[in-house]
């Protein structure tokens, strides 16, 4: 019977035990089964997936094999079919095709333990001894770096075909992992042209297109980007009478290369271009080419090489090429100054008007200080005798009776002066009664110096601060 979705052939007896949990979906059923094609596997695990092959081991106790038609007997030959349309002939066991006696080996159910695929000697019978003809792995399954190919079951490796762009290539496919970036392809043989690379990486290599007066950043940060160890730069001077300068800094060291051609076409041929700079291990370099020096005027396609090479993945590099006017324009300069000037007065008004703030601020913390220091001051009560019938004395003409007794007196900071407090009877009109509205008494201060001691005397005879209450000592820089 042939079962379509799983593509085999099997016994109708054989079905249960070939497609135990029913994955044959659709099948019909014919009088034989057509012959296998085993010929086309080239392991031993493939070989023994399909049901009509079996593996012949051959004395060379490497693993190398070949996979024909057969039962678990042995290896059968298929004869040929009489005519289209009929049955096919039943097999003849053939055990010639694989001799016991010449030290092959069938297998029909389980491959041997030597796997070297036939590029290794067999120790212990299952373990490679060492894996020759540029074969790698625990069964020599693999090319080594820089070579691809099968090497399953005799195959050969070859080395990676990359135009001198690249030394790894993908084992199994021999696609290219190129190391210079805007170079693709699977031999690295192409230009990556839709992003501004030009060149032949047949000749030469790919380049990427400057424009003067324009920085630009390339980030190599991305896993498709791991493998670049080189990016070429190349720009051409825009006007023929003055110098071209141009930057470059990367974060990580790298090697640059300058030269020059006298066209892009000349500097793809070898030996055309003229070198210029070469320095190793750098980050970052600045150089100015001269118009005279290289003589822009006869040479208008005159074309800088930037050749950066040796830098390590991930890395950022910037590049520019420019070229600045000798003399500023008027115009520009005038704007320039201005703009400067503009802004240095902007800067300076808002510094002023935070200066003034400032002051404010602190004049205004100031003066709620000097009042808190003024509300904090001592209070006490005195008596005050006023007498009516005398006449105001004259202050002019020295008829003072008695010395004027204070009513208060407030040492300063360091007790060397004070503050005396006195009252006043302001001047009456006739009759000695004040304006209405007026009691015609005010209460004068003055600064006093107290430095010289004053007498016992005087300080008993002073009533008026008998009533005072003890004074708190006076505060720095105040005057209580």
């Amino acid at each position: 019977m042939w079962c379509s979705n799983m593509k085999q052939c099997v016994d109708s007896n054989a079905y249960v035990a070939s497609f135990p949990f029913g994955q044959c979906m659709e099948w019909y059923t014919m009088s034989s089964c057509p012959p296998e094609n085993c010929s086309g596997y080239c392991t031993c695990s493939h070989c023994l997936e399909q049901p009509g092959c079996g593996w012949c081991t051959d004395p060379s106790n490497t693993g190398k094999g070949k996979c024909m038609e057969g039962s678990y007997k042995g290896p059968v030959k298929m004869p040929p079919q009489a005519s289209a349309g009929t049955a096919y002939p039943q097999p003849l066991l053939n055990s010639s095709m694989c001799l016991e006696d010449s030290r092959y080996n069938w297998s029909f159910i389980h491959c041997p333990a030597c796997q070297c695929n036939g590029h290794s000697k067999c120790i212990n019978q299952s373990i490679c001894e060492k894996c020759e003809n540029l074969t790698t792995g625990k069964h020599c399954e693999t090319c080594i770096s820089g070579f691809y190919g099968d090497p399953t079951n005799g195959g050969k490796c070859q080395p990676c075909k990359c135009n001198g762009h690249a030394s790894l290539c993908n084992t199994n496919t021999g696609k290219c992992f190129c190391t210079t970036k805007g170079v693709k392809g699977d031999e690295c043989q192409l230009c990556e042209v839709e992003n501004r690379y030009q060149g032949n990486p047949l000749k030469g290599t790919c380049y990427y297109t400057l424009l003067i007066d324009y920085q630009f950043t390339f980030s190599l940060s991305q896993e498709d980007d791991r493998y670049y160890t080189a990016i070429n730069f190349v720009a051409t001077p825009d006007e023929q009478n003055r110098d071209l300068d141009m930057f470059i800094n990367a974060s990580k060291n790298f090697n640059l290369n300058i030269t020059w051609a006298a066209s892009f076409s000349a500097g793809t041929q070898a030996g055309e271009e003229m070198p210029v700079v070469s320095k190793t291990n750098i980050k970052e370099y600045k150089d100015s080419f001269s118009n005279e020096k290289f003589d822009f005027r006869n040479h208008p396609n005159i074309t800088f090489f930037v050749y950066v090479s040796n830098f390590t993945w991930p890395i950022k590099i910037q590049i520019a090429f420019s070229q600045h006017s000798n003399f500023m324009d008027l115009v520009q300069f005038f704007v320039t100054f201005f703009s400067c000037f503009l802004s240095l007065l902007l800067v300076a008004a808002v510094v002023w008007k935070i200066k003034q703030s400032c002051w404010a601020s602190r004049r205004r913390e100031q003066l709620l200080r000097e009042m808190q220091q003024m509300a904090s001051r001592p209070f006490a009560s005195v008596n005050v005798a006023l007498e009516t019938d005398e006449e105001p004395p004259d202050l002019i003409g020295g008829s003072i009776k008695t010395v004027p007794k204070p009513i208060a007196l407030e040492p300063c900071f360091g007790n060397k002066a004070a503050v005396l407090s006195v009252f006043v009877r302001l001047p009456r009109g006739l009759g000695g009664i004040p304006p209405p509205g007026q009691s015609g008494l005010a209460v004068a201060s003055a600064l006093v110096d107290i430095s010289q001691q004053m007498p016992i005397v005087y300080k008993e005879k002073s009533g008026a601060v008998r009533n005072r209450k003890q004074q708190p000592p006076a505060q720095p820089g105040t005057c209580i």
